[in-house]
């Protein structure tokens, strides 16, 4: 982990520090519970869009079935919290995450047999049939269309303001962790051999590396953060309904990625900001929300495929090639 953060300046450390803290203060200072609401519900988007840039921009694997994996884990978490009421809620949710990982892996494997499309489709089949017995579970341990019955949560018995709080302030740290644990990953071994896989399967075969067994690790981590994201969605709703695993939800999530930057660290953070941002200003036209997100994610693909973190990247580069050469130039002139 040092290595990995050895390069960045002390002024960098400083941004960074700073940004936590201001983020940690926020809720003292702004208490308006509406859109309280509305930003720790996004805390659980960016929980879920992390673990699902891991395995679709890291791994690049287009993985459609990341919402079932995440209604698993609130299901998993759900029925611990309902049925063995000694178990804290937080485990809990930990065992809803290893649930989400453990069948995770299992779709890894005949999904990484398919390529392309294929791999697409089997995976959002997947996540059809999961929403599909979900709806019509005839044992009613789902809630089927009603929604999973009411659990207690993390935080039962406090105020609204105290309730918001607590989630707001346990989902940043979630965020914050999970942020640096994706850094650390992409310089390491397995992340360097994700992204060769998913660059240069062929030569990365070649060198060595396992490209099937590379990429179900990152379906089992990817899972296990999907599933912690669920079992944290139903403890703050204390509820959980199947219409979080519809088409429209999923084509939200994958546009948040894609506006923020695919296989970046910060690109789900600023992507979720953004779409948040359009979707609360647009909540009386729901019409204008799709549309302006459809034009945004086509400006996007069309001119800058890598996001606006690569944007935010390119510019920086060329803005410090500009001073180096001003130097350069002051140098040359002065002897």
């Amino acid at each position: 982990m040092t290595g990995t953060f050895s390069g960045l300046s002390p002024t960098r450390w400083l941004m960074i520090g700073s940004a936590i803290v201001l983020v940690a203060l926020f809720p003292l200072v702004y208490t308006d519970p509406y859109y309280m609401t509305i930003i720790v519900t996004a805390e659980v988007v960016l929980i879920l869009n992390i673990s699902w840039n891991f395995v679709l921009g890291m791994a690049g694997v287009w993985n459609f079935g990341q919402l079932a994996i995440y209604a698993l884990g609130a299901y998993g978490a759900g029925w611990l919290m309902l049925h063995q009421t000694w178990m804290p809620a937080m485990i809990a949710i930990l065992c809803g995450g290893l649930f989400s990982a453990v069948i995770s892996v299992l779709l890894a494997f005949p999904t990484l047999r398919l390529f392309g499309i294929y791999t697409s489709l089997l995976t959002f089949s997947f996540a059809q049939v999961v929403q599909y017995v979900a709806l019509n579970d005839p044992r009613g341990l789902t809630g089927g269309s009603y929604g999973y019955p009411t659990v207690p949560g993390l935080f039962p018995n406090m105020s609204q303001t105290s309730y918001l709080r607590a989630y707001y302030w346990v989902f940043a740290a979630v965020i914050v962790a999970s942020c640096l644990v994706v850094a650390w990953l992409r310089q390491s071994h397995l992340g360097i051999a994700l992204r060769s896989i998913r660059d240069s399967p062929g030569y990365t075969a070649a060198r060595g590396v396992n490209p099937r067994m590379t990429r179900v690790i990152a379906f089992g981590l990817s899972g296990f953060l999907a599933g912690v994201a669920g079992g944290f969605y139903l403890s703050f709703e204390q509820s959980f309904t199947t219409s979080q695993m519809g088409l429209t939800p999923m084509s939200i999530d994958v546009t948040m990625l894609v506006i923020g930057g695919l296989g970046t660290v910060m690109g789900p953070v600023i992507g979720t900001a953004i779409v948040t941002v359009i979707q609360t200003i647009l909540i009386d036209y729901p019409g204008w929300q799709l549309t302006i997100l459809g034009a945004t994610l086509l400006v996007i693909v069309i001119f800058v495929p890598g996001g606006v973190v690569g944007l935010i990247s390119r510019t920086s580069k060329r803005v410090g090639a500009w001073v180096e050469e001003d130097s350069d130039a002051v140098e040359a002139a002065e002897t």
